[in-house]
């Protein structure tokens, strides 16, 4: 951006380089963070990328699904994910595989050794604030998940993702967990395609995006690009339900509730506040 401030660029070419509005809004609410960026090496930086994929791939539909081969998952989640799992393994007394699938090397002869790794997992179930560097110390230190090499080069090679994720609270990575693994009813719009279900229960809600307008899918204007990929999006979700379909819209214009009062009949458009 300086560059072509410098240069006497402007209008096309000046935009090519400035932050979109998402991303002048992300920078504006973590000032500290842009400022690391900045005195990071630019050409290292510039390496690093990560992709949805490789935190939310190989997403289950619901606990007894069978995880995909071949997951785009980074290390940093892998490391993560065999913590949590030995906890989930470890609350639901499968005491096999727990052993099997973690790096506790104490054998479980006496009662004191029961005890103590008791207390070691209850350290990692009740994380509280802990964060997630935290939790992987403690995960280290207690024999349940020793740091190997992978999470190391992971550490050095990105260690700009590590130190924004680091910091983060495990509690949130635990939900995540439970969303992947399918301990919960919910999942997103992607990662769907195929999947069926008797109920659907379908949110509407823009978020940050800018790649979809839920408003512009029943008003029709806009960016065509935008619309197309929402139409899309919207279809997906609508497909999914076998038997019984719910869409909730929170706060819809006016000119939105009238095109879907044509589209999906009067009587099956319920205004919840007058309920």
């Amino acid at each position: 951006v300086v560059e072509a401030l410098q240069s006497g660029k402007s209008g096309r070419e000046l935009n090519k380089v400035n932050p979109t509005n998402g991303m002048q809004n992300f920078i504006n609410e973590n000032t500290e963070l842009f400022e690391y960026a900045k005195a990071y090496n630019y050409q290292e930086l510039c390496s690093i990328y990560i992709e949805k994929d490789q935190l939310l791939d190989d997403k289950k539909q619901d606990e007894d699904d069978v995880n995909k081969k071949g997951s785009k998952r980074d290390n940093l989640i892998k490391h993560l994910f065999k913590i949590q799992n030995a906890v989930y393994l470890y609350q639901n007394e499968k005491y096999n595989e727990f052993l099997r699938t973690t790096d506790y090397i104490n054998k479980l002869i006496s009662i004191e050794q029961k005890k103590i790794l008791k207390q070691n997992i209850t350290i990692l179930v009740d994380v509280g604030n802990k964060t997630i560097e935290e939790i992987i110390n403690d995960a280290n230190e207690k024999e349940i998940c020793l740091i190997d090499d992978n999470l190391e080069r992971f550490k050095t090679e990105k260690k700009y993702i590590y130190n924004r994720i680091k910091d983060v609270e495990f509690s949130e990575f635990q939900y995540l967990y439970k969303y992947l693994e399918g301990f919960t009813p919910f999942t997103t719009q992607h990662k769907t395609k195929g999947a069926e279900f008797d109920n659907v229960l379908v949110v509407l809600d823009n978020g940050g995006w800018n790649h979809y307008n839920f408003e512009r899918l029943f008003t029709k204007e806009g960016s065509a690009s935008v619309l197309e990929r929402t139409q899309k999006l919207f279809y997906v979700c609508c497909t999914r339900a076998k038997e019984n379909l719910v869409i909730f819209y929170h706060s819809p214009s006016s000119q939105v509730i009238a095109v879907v009062k044509e589209l999906f009949g009067e009587s099956n458009v319920i205004d919840l506040d007058n309920q």
